[in-house]
C-alpha cells in the first residue's frame, strides 16, 4: 500500500511538473499573444506639434505656453488679453479622449468635430490627434473656435 501511494504521489508530481513547464505564449512573459491588440505607437513629443499651430492673424497673437510629451498649448491673445486657448494632444496617452468623437455629427475637413463642454470645440485628426480651441472670453464664440480650428495644419498633422 505504501508503494502504491508513493507511485501515485510521484505520478501527480510529474504531471504537475509537465503541466507547469508547457510553453503557452499567452502566459509566457515577454511573448505577445497573437490575439492581443497591437501596442500603440509611442506618444509624440509636444514640440513636434508646434508647426501645426496657426500663425498669428486677424490682430490676434499665438503665444505658446506649454509643451510636454503628447501635448502642446498656446494662448490666443488680442490687445494683451487671452481670449482663447489652442491645444494639440496625442490621444495615445489617453485613448478614452477619442470617445467623444464616436457620435460626432459635425465634421471639419472630413474629420469628426465635437463640443468639449460649453466653451470648447475639438476635432480628431487622423484618428489620433485631438486639436482643440477653448474660449476664455464669451465673445469668442463657437463659430470663432471653428474658424481657428480650420487655421491649424490639420492635413500635415494627419501625416
Amino acid at each position: 500500500m505504501k508503494k502504491l501511494l508513493l507511485v501515485v504521489a510521484l505520478l501527480v508530481a510529474v504531471w504537475f511538473y509537465i503541466k507547469g513547464s508547457g510553453e503557452n505564449p499567452e502566459t509566457k512573459p515577454g511573448v505577445a499573444s497573437q490575439n492581443a491588440p497591437a501596442p500603440l505607437p509611442a506618444v509624440v513629443a509636444g514640440k513636434v506639434f508646434n508647426s501645426a499651430f496657426p500663425k498669428s492673424a486677424d490682430g490676434m497673437e499665438v503665444k505658446f505656453t506649454q509643451e510636454k510629451e503628447g501635448y502642446s498649448q498656446a494662448d490666443l491673445v488680442k490687445g494683451g488679453r487671452r481670449i482663447a486657448q489652442l491645444s494639440i494632444s496625442d490621444t495615445n496617452s489617453n485613448p478614452s479622449a477619442r470617445d467623444k468623437f464616436a457620435a460626432a455629427t459635425k465634421k471639419l475637413g472630413g474629420m469628426p468635430m465635437a463640443a468639449v463642454g460649453s466653451m470648447g470645440t475639438a476635432v480628431l485628426v487622423g484618428g489620433r490627434y485631438q486639436v482643440q480651441v477653448r474660449s476664455l472670453d464669451p465673445m469668442f464664440t463657437a463659430s470663432s473656435r471653428e474658424a481657428w480650428l480650420d487655421k491649424f495644419e490639420l492635413g500635415g498633422l494627419s501625416r
